[in-house]
């Protein structure tokens, strides 16, 4: 690889800085929503319930637990971290009103927002804290968050059943905690504004039990009502949150299991949901439609075609580069997405630190791929047996794509099979089992970070590393990369992290996923994130006619 010169990564930052504070081909809906807010008073802009769909059932409501963005998307809702990502992923202060960072990085202090209670009415304090990351050490499908938790003293101990308690987790009084680390590691606070790491009331996860999955209690700005599978799930606004009580009065999710996307467009027509996902044919389908909010914003994400390299008919790595090489993504994207998307060519997201466009995977190469194909029949002296694809979602567009990845393949004289699983859980369960071929699946970053993409998807320890991946080297420049203050540094060993991983084609990158989504006309003070729609609160959206 050709180095590269310190100016490059200079650029690689500007990407990042613009991509974050953009968004593109959309109203100017967000500035005359905040002209409004300050004429309007809280009682003019409050009521109405939010009508949203959510494409699968999520398996648990239980922050530490949730491995879906189905999941996640009622977690950001009803629970709250620390800190929080703002739009442009900027770090907030959340349930700690202010931080102090000392000792060069090793010590964290964090003062509680003093107003801040839980949805049973108790206070949030550093108990709960304490106990809400304690609990994630233990739990049993271990979260991405992990390895950042893992750098507080005597949290590997308390992982380990060696310890009672995690040492570096220090009360100093009832707002105050002291969390001492074992080095410097810089993503640190950064991790404690995912998802998992959302505090949870320590009394009444322990009275619930297991049922605190499906009853769960925190301190965001709503709070749960009811569950209906398959249906819907009903939260309500939180008139004690802390920070500023929601305008709306609830939120419904209205589930479509399987990924439903006609039926969800045709309800979203029908003025039964105030928003939804562009996806497929729907931007055909409302274009004529006025007034209509559009929005579209780039997102740290990636679409890819995951494959376990431990299965006995792909762990050839020539095969699995014939079957990358053989996909012409391009046509994917421009005739089954509409080029809504962009096709990807590398693992890291064009604005994620690292991201380098050397290290690029090319597509739509048959010629090349039968040679790779020929080389690796040689290598296994054998026939290559059929192939599984496995996926979550049977929509219209997921159905075209699997024909065209199909049809690619077959010219190889590679017989596919498509399997579909559309309970997420199940789905999962099935990512996890040793039957697993090659699997659909997308993934947005929690957080702006390199690690969070690279160390989650490849990362030996990692509990969605569903592609097997081992690799001890790349594990080592995983955690030189985590003690590596200088940006610039720690920019250039994620990429080349990156290129090592590429290199062993364990992944077919699809496109980098976009956030695009459509309101209703009297939905506003609409705000979206880079990280996606899911990961942002509902309690500054109004409705200009409640319903």
């Amino acid at each position: 690889m050709i180095p590269t010169p310190p100016s490059c990564y200079l650029r690689v930052f500007f990407l990042f800085a613009t991509c974050i504070l953009a968004i593109s081909a959309c109203t100017n809906t967000q500035e005359k929503d905040s002209d409004k807010k300050e004429v309007k008073t809280t009682s003019e802009l409050s009521g109405g319930i939010y009508r949203i769909p959510l494409r699968s059932n999520p398996a648990t409501l239980d922050p530490a637990k949730v491995r879906d963005w189905y999941g996640e998307t009622i977690a950001h809702q009803l629970f709250d971290g620390l800190v929080r990502f703002d739009p442009y992923l900027s770090i907030m202060p959340a349930l700690a009103k202010t931080w102090q960072v000392e000792e060069n990085g090793k010590v964290y202090r964090f003062h509680l927002h003093p107003d801040a209670v839980f949805h049973d009415g108790t206070p949030v304090t550093v108990d709960d804290v304490i106990f809400s990351l304690t609990r994630l050490l233990r739990v049993e499908n271990a979260a991405v968050i992990l390895p950042h938790l893992l750098k507080i003293q005597g949290a590997k101990e308390f992982r380990e059943n060696r310890a009672e308690t995690v040492s570096g987790l220090v009360a100093v009084d009832d707002q105050t905690l002291m969390v001492r680390l074992t080095q410097p590691h810089v993503p640190f606070l950064t991790a404690l504004g995912m998802c998992y790491a959302k505090i949870i009331p320590r009394a009444a996860a322990l009275q619930l039990g297991e049922d605190f999955d499906l009853t769960p209690v925190g301190s965001g700005p709503f709070r749960f009502v009811s569950w209906d599978n398959d249906r819907m799930i009903r939260l309500e606004r939180f008139p004690d949150y802390y920070a500023h009580p929601a305008f709306i009065n609830g939120i419904e999710y209205r589930i479509y299991p399987g990924g439903q996307d006609t039926q969800i467009l045709t309800d979203f027509k029908a003025g039964h949901l105030d928003e939804m996902p562009v996806f497929g044919n729907a931007r055909r389908e409302l274009v004529q439609t006025s007034n209509l909010q559009w929005f579209h914003r780039s997102s740290l994400s990636l679409f890819f075609y995951g494959m376990n390299t431990r299965h006995p008919h792909l762990k050839n790595k020539d095969l699995r580069k014939a079957l990358a090489l053989a996909v012409d993504r391009q046509a994917i994207v421009s005739r089954i997405y509409n080029e809504q998307y962009d096709m990807a060519t590398t693992i890291l997201p064009p604005g994620m630190p690292g991201y380098h466009p050397e290290n690029q995977l090319e597509a739509g190469n048959m010629d090349m791929a039968l040679k790779l194909l020929q080389q690796a029949m040689k290598t296994d002296a054998q026939n290559i047996p059929p192939l599984e694809i496995v996926s979550a979602t049977r929509s219209p567009s997921s159905t075209a794509e699997l024909a065209l990845v199909k049809a690619a393949w077959n010219k190889l004289g590679i017989q596919v099979r498509i399997k579909y699983i559309t309970d997420w859980a199940d789905f999962e369960a099935y990512l996890k089992s040793d039957a697993v071929q090659i699997y659909r699946y997308a993934w947005f970053a929690d957080m702006p970070e390199p690690d969070n993409f690279l160390y989650a998807l490849f990362g030996s320890d990692s509990p969605v590393n569903f592609m097997r991946f081992n690799d001890e080297t790349v594990d080592d420049m995983f955690t030189t990369a985590r003690k590596t203050v200088d940006p610039v540094e720690r920019s250039g060993i994620y990429r080349n992290i990156e290129s090592k991983i590429l290199g062993e084609f364990p992944l077919i990158p699809m496109f980098y996923m976009a956030v695009d989504q459509v309101y209703q006309p009297h939905v506003k003070g609409i705000m979206i994130s880079a990280l996606g729609a899911h990961t942002m609160t509902l309690n500054h959206i109004w409705l200009d006619q409640p319903h």
